[in-house]
């Protein structure tokens, strides 16, 4: 019998605006609102059936490669060869490991970039693992919400649900969250529109190693939340700006988005770690060399600095940031989401 091979991929995402308003702990009582944009820095599955007995993770990312023959989620315990992730996923899926299947995972999102990498890759595996026990693939918000449930219900990953829809998604999207609702709008650009930002909107990798790991900054963040405490109102001030950046983007203002974005950077630095000097001396460097506006992206810490501008400052803005040590990152827009292939080889 010839071999087959499931492939599947997810696309990570830029956080636009909003970010913070979709955790259920701000959500649920305020309202939430988000807009992200979908790359094409993909997080990749490849499955395949060996009946083995037992089944396999490879992944040079996470630098494993390791058979296990059960479901039991390890969490902590096992830091160095952690492979939560796909047990997670194969129970969603029903898939037993004495079965035999082998998984190779790659993501060309770097680790810890607050790209979301994680949850493209979830969305991925899930994609892959429905595609190969040839059950019909559940509708796309179903998807988002299964990944959002292993992720931050089953593995208890902090996070907020934007992470997820970009995932599955692709393209340009506005989402809003209230206690009952999750509604997602796509945001269909015209080719022009969409070269235009492409033209303005850069990314850098910054030299700064996180001081704490990104779960624990959402941690923090989600029990300031609960308490009442001061991230309650940033938030709000950030939620009200992803409108603002919403209409900015689909009349092609740069200039707006990038006061909008400056804004709302002023208000994500006062949360709980967030920021360094050395983030904020750098973010100055983008703002002089020509840069409208900005935010680090993910959780905060370290990660990816975002940027918007006008496409005539890009080269000086490039070579003012290589220069204080971070890396200008070349990325298109994704609009195909989640998909999920087969073949031989």
């Amino acid at each position: 019998m010839e071999n087959v091979f499931v492939k599947a991929r997810a696309p990570s995402r830029i956080g636009i605006g909003g970010g913070g308003s979709d955790l259920p702990s701000f959500f649920e009582s305020e309202g939430g609102a988000v807009l992200n944009a979908a790359l094409n820095l993909f997080s990749y599955t490849k499955m395949s059936k060996t009946g083995k007995g037992s089944s396999r993770v490879v992944s040079h990312d996470w630098e494993v490669d390791r058979q296990f023959q059960d479901l039991k989620l390890e969490f902590g315990a096992n830091k160095k060869d952690n492979i939560d992730m796909v047990r997670a996923v194969m129970e969603s899926s029903r898939l037993a490991p004495k079965d035999g299947y082998e998984f190779v995972l790659h993501s060309t999102s770097p680790k810890n970039a607050g790209l979301a990498g994680s949850s493209a890759l979830i969305v991925s595996l899930l994609a892959a693992t429905f595609n190969m026990t040839g059950k019909p693939m559940m509708n796309r918000n179903e998807l988002a919400r299964t990944a959002y449930h292993i992720e931050r219900e089953i593995l208890k990953r902090p996070g907020g649900y934007q992470d997820q829809y970009a995932a599955v998604f692709g393209g340009f999207n506005f989402i809003e969250f209230s206690k009952n609702k999750i509604e997602i709008q796509p945001l269909r650009l015209e080719e022009d529109l969409v070269a235009e930002w492409h033209s303005s909107m850069m990314l850098f990798e910054t030299p700064f190693v996180r001081k704490s790991f990104a779960h624990d900054v959402e941690r923090q963040k989600e029990e300031d939340i609960r308490g009442g405490g001061a991230s309650v109102e940033y938030l709000k001030k950030i939620r009200d700006y992803a409108y603002g950046m919403k209409s900015a983007l689909v009349c092609g203002d740069v200039v707006k988005m990038g006061e909008l974005l400056h804004l709302s950077w002023i208000e994500k630095k006062q949360l709980p770690g967030v920021s360094t000097g050395e983030i904020d001396r750098l973010y100055e460097v983008a703002e002089g060399s020509g840069a409208y506006g900005g935010k680090l992206c993910g959780a905060g810490g370290g990660g990816f600095l975002f940027v918007v501008c006008d496409m005539a400052d890009r080269k000086k803005i490039s070579n003012q940031m290589e220069k204080n040590g971070a890396r200008t990152v070349n990325f298109d827009f994704d609009f195909e989401g989640m998909i999920s292939w087969r073949t031989n080889c």
